[in-house]
């Protein structure tokens, strides 16, 4: 059943990931073994987790690098910050989608109104999608994760 998740983003982390072979065995492929694991959460009640290889990380900086320039400048887009999920205390939704695509959108002006925040759209392999508004200083630490994760074959992401 394909499903939209949406929620804004106001906290991320970037972890190394690592992954153990057995004496004996082929190490995994470089490429798609993932390397790092990308958080977002949303208050106290929600994260959704993303594993994510070298050549993963170099797709999505890809996709930044394509979204930047169809940013337009809204006046709310410098100052949005994002609201916590409004989940009840007590509940908690950890997703973890197997994520086959990725999108990005820029802060925009629509034919509905502003949009001043960045979109992150993961696309999960049955056609469900987990959205995530993102802020602009956000966008930065995920970028500068992102680059240290394509660029280090250890997965290590810069801290701040």
């Amino acid at each position: 059943m394909r499903q939209t998740i949406a929620f804004q983003a106001t906290g991320f982390d970037c972890q190394p990931f690592e992954v153990e072979v057995a004496d004996g065995e082929d190490p995994p492929d470089v490429e798609t073994t993932p390397v790092a694991i990308l958080a977002f959460q949303s208050g106290q009640n929600m994260l959704m987790t993303v594993p994510l290889a070298v050549g993963d990380a170099a797709n999505l900086m890809n996709a930044f690098t394509e979204a930047e320039p169809h940013r337009e400048s809204l006046p709310d887009a410098q100052s949005w910050q994002p609201s916590p999920s409004g989940l009840p205390d007590g509940l908690f939704w950890a997703l973890t989608p197997n994520v086959v695509g990725v999108s990005v959108t820029p802060p925009q002006a629509t034919p509905e109104g502003g949009v001043p925040h960045w979109t992150l759209a993961f696309d999960d392999e049955d056609g469900s999608q987990v959205q995530i508004a993102v802020s602009d200083a956000m966008c930065v630490q995920v970028v500068r994760a992102l680059a240290g994760v394509a660029n280090d074959q250890e997965g290590e992401a810069p801290s701040e």
